[in-house]
């Protein structure tokens, strides 16, 4: 009876067994289908994804080159037509250029200013050596007897620059500058000017600098009731817009363009503002039509 009773129940732990086991591999035949469809679903979704992608990525290539191809027409159109904009706006106008620093040059300037009709009388450019209140007094005020009134021989000495070139009459001390080299010049200090360009920007950041020499200049020109208007190249490591908003006058921050060229015409016509591609900006270029300045012919 016992033997009989260890059959039956190893009979029924055998019979568990398999349908235990047959369970766990059906469900994991199920299972790995289920996973096989999901897979399929998933590789659908991502290639239907990726389709639409490669569909919106073909359309951002063609509006990008259809941006390109309109920008190449614009600057094209810049290019050949703005010296016919500015031609002749400024004709008769003497005007000087003082480059506060020898890190960039601005000779471009002169051109489309030339092509405007003005006279460009000189461009003077400022050298480091005229930061030395030592080299000053010691090649300069010594050597021309000058009084020391308050010891500020740069500021004086910038004063006396600028007064110079706006009267067209070359001093003492500016002769004696150009020789030593504090200052070079190009063209002559010999005629009144009625409009001043101070170009600035420089290699390196100068704070002082700025308040020695371009706000002297700024000054000046401003107590002599003298047109004046503030510029520099975009690719300026430092910039000095921000510092000749605060003195307040108009700027155009990227001059070495034939946009900028434009807005510097145009702004010394009689449009102010500041103008150019760079967060001090607030205009690209000067949109409204003013009449234009009159300047004395009285020499």
């Amino acid at each position: 009876m016992i033997p009989n009773m260890k059959f039956y129940v190893i009979s029924i732990v055998a019979i568990f067994a398999a349908l235990g086991i047959g369970i766990y591999i059906g469900f994991t035949l199920d299972a790995q289908n289920i996973i096989v469809e999901q897979k399929e679903d998933i590789a659908a979704k991502l290639e239907e994804r990726f389709d639409f992608l490669s569909e919106e990525n073909k359309q951002l290539k063609a509006s990008i080159e259809y941006v390109e191809k309109e920008r190449d027409m614009y600057k094209y159109f810049i290019d050949s037509t703005y010296e016919q904009i500015v031609k002749g706006k400024l004709h008769g106008v003497n005007v000087a250029i003082i480059e506060t620093k020898s890190d960039y040059m601005y000779s471009g300037v002169g051109q489309i200013l030339e092509t405007a009709g003005a006279n460009i009388v000189n461009i003077t450019t400022i050298t480091d050596r005229m930061t030395s209140e030592e080299l000053l007094l010691e090649e300069i005020y010594k050597e021309l007897d000058i009084p020391l009134f308050n010891n500020q021989l740069i500021a004086n000495s910038i004063i006396e620059l600028t007064n110079s070139i706006l009267k067209g009459e070359e001093t003492k001390l500016v002769s004696k500058l150009i020789e030593k080299g504090f200052i070079d010049v190009v063209g002559l200090i010999n005629k009144p000017v009625d409009y001043l360009i101070i170009a600035g920007g420089s290699a390196r950041e100068e704070k002082d600098r700025l308040n020695m020499i371009d706000k002297v200049i700024i000054d000046t020109a401003k107590s002599m009731n003298k047109q004046i208007i503030g510029i520099e190249k975009e690719n300026s490591n430092f910039s000095y817009i921000e510092a000749y908003k605060r003195f307040r006058i108009s700027t155009v921050d990227n001059v070495n363009t034939n946009v900028g060229k434009v807005s510097l015409v145009l702004a010394m016509e009689g449009r102010p503002g500041h103008y150019g591609v760079k967060p001090t900006a607030e205009e690209l270029t000067p949109k409204s039509s003013l009449p234009p300045i009159e300047y004395s012919k009285e020499r």
